[in-house]
Order: structure tokens, then C-alpha cells, then sequence
């Protein structure tokens, strides 16, 4: 299992996500969640405000990320989508939200939206 020392270790984004596939290998995830878990995942200005104008509820986000779905990744870095894993998950209301986790020096969220009502 990785620690807050394997994800502090991390120097690239090659490091953080296998970008040579959109397959999602469970160490991916695995560093993911431990980044989670250790507080070390930022939030940006853009995911917090859609957050806010979507109304999904504080600890939402996390939960997803904690036991959603990883569902999908982008691996293109000219691509239209931020380079990162998507994850999904079942949020009160009941509605499916969908979180972007990337790496930029750490972990990041870029965006957070709702996919499904």
C-alpha cells in the first residue's frame, strides 16, 4: 500500500498517471486515495465554484473520489480534457457527479460537475 511518502515522491505526471494508456491501473487510484486520505489533494478556484453553482454538498467531492468510480482517463496533453482520471459517483439529491483528479506539482481537482439527474 502507498504512503504519504510515495505520493509526496511523485515529480511528474508521467509519475502520477501511466499516460502511454486510457486503461486506469488500480496504482493510479491507489496513490489517488492515499493522496485523499492524507490531505494532500488541492482544490482549484474553478472546482470550487462549481461546486457552489451545482449545489453538490461539502464532502461530496472527497466521497467520490473515496469510493466512486474511477471511470475514465485522459492521457492527451493537447487533448481537450486535462490530463487525469475521472472519477464518478451517486451523490445525494440523487444525482451522479463526475470529479477530475490531475497532478501539477501535487494532486489537483480541475473541475466537478454533475453528469446525471
Amino acid at each position: 500500500m502507498p504512503t504519504r511518502a510515495d505520493v509526496l515522491a511523485i515529480r511528474s505526471i508521467e509519475e502520477a498517471f501511466d499516460l502511454s494508456t486510457v486503461a486506469i491501473r488500480p496504482s493510479e487510484v491507489t496513490l489517488i486515495r492515499v493522496a485523499l486520505s492524507e490531505g494532500l489533494i488541492v482544490y482549484t478556484l474553478h472546482a470550487l465554484d462549481a461546486q457552489e453553482d451545482e449545489m453538490i454538498p461539502d464532502g461530496a467531492v472527497d466521497r467520490v473520489i473515496e469510493s466512486g468510480r474511477p471511470a475514465s482517463k485522459d492521457i492527451h496533453p493537447m487533448g481537450p480534457r486535462q490530463q487525469g482520471i475521472n472519477f464518478e459517483g451517486r451523490i445525494r439529491g440523487p444525482r451522479t457527479i463526475r470529479v477530475k483528479v490531475s497532478w501539477d506539482d501535487c494532486y489537483y481537482i480541475p473541475t466537478v460537475h454533475t453528469i446525471e439527474s
